[in-house]
């Protein structure tokens, strides 16, 4: 029944997920198999299942710990890969899992994080923009009740208040 139900949400899992998880090219991924035998001796078998065309990784570059249960491998080409653990009890299969990547080009990442900072920048120029804007309208606000409609005779010649001048007798 146990293995009947985790088939079952395996295939949900691959079967609804799309791609697989997103990875990068030359950048390590780290993979945890379930052990369905929780306290027994169980030995891991992993293997590259698919890879893309222009990728020259192989099963052997699967690294394992010591135990098993955690393998690391780096992508060396943008794709689809997909990983198997067959997981096994005294020579008997107990278990398979799959593990599905999708493996973006690094200069992809870049584009993406440059994307993001510039939907960033304009957030926060629009508010800056809104920020002046309601500056600019008290200004214009502050100048109007400050000065109230005042007459001043003007020097229509130098277009200088008359009371700034100086008498020269």
């Amino acid at each position: 029944m146990r293995k009947t139900i985790q088939i079952i949400l395996l295939f949900l899992i691959f079967g609804c997920g799309g791609s697989g998880i997103e990875g990068y090219v030359n950048e390590p991924i780290t993979i945890t198999a379930n052990n369905p035998e929780e306290g027994q001796d169980v030995d891991y078998f992993w293997s590259l299942a698919e890879q893309p065309d222009g990728s020259l990784i192989n099963s052997g570059d699967l690294l394992a710990s010591d135990y098993g249960q955690e393998m690391v491998f780096t992508p060396d080409y943008p794709g689809d890969y997909l990983i198997e653990v067959i997981i096994s009890q005294y020579g008997d299969e107990i278990s398979n899992q799959t593990f599905s990547f999708s493996i973006l080009d690094a200069s992809e990442k870049q584009s993406s994080a440059n994307k993001s900072d510039e939907e960033n920048e304009d957030w926060l120029n629009e508010e800056i923009d809104d920020s002046l804007q309601q500056e600019m309208v008290e200004t214009r606000e502050n100048a109007i009740t400050e000065k109230p409609n005042q007459t001043e005779e003007v020097d229509l010649l130098k277009g200088k208040p008359i009371s700034d001048k100086i008498a020269i007798n």
